[in-house]
């Protein structure tokens, strides 16, 4: 994994943990994150750290549908 050939193993997984803890707070306040009609209509974006966490909602919950880089092409990639 490149995180942790570039970090370390422990800085690798403290991110990972700190991303599940950010999709928490998604499912429990979904509406903290900024609607992109313009790019995916019914999506929403909630950024952490250099990471964007675009996801729409379902009737279970929500939907995490990707967590890319801010330096990704989102039109590209959602």
């Amino acid at each position: 994994m490149f995180s942790n050939e570039r970090f370390g193993e422990a800085r690798a997984d403290a991110y990972l943990l700190a991303l599940e803890e950010r999709f928490r707070l998604i499912a429990n306040q979904p509406f903290l994150g900024k609607r992109i009609d313009h790019i995916r209509e019914g999506y929403l974006r909630n950024g952490y750290a250099n990471h964007a966490i675009y996801y729409t909602f379902r009737e279970e919950g929500i939907l995490i549908v990707r967590v890319l880089h801010n330096s990704m092409d989102v039109e590209l990639h959602l």
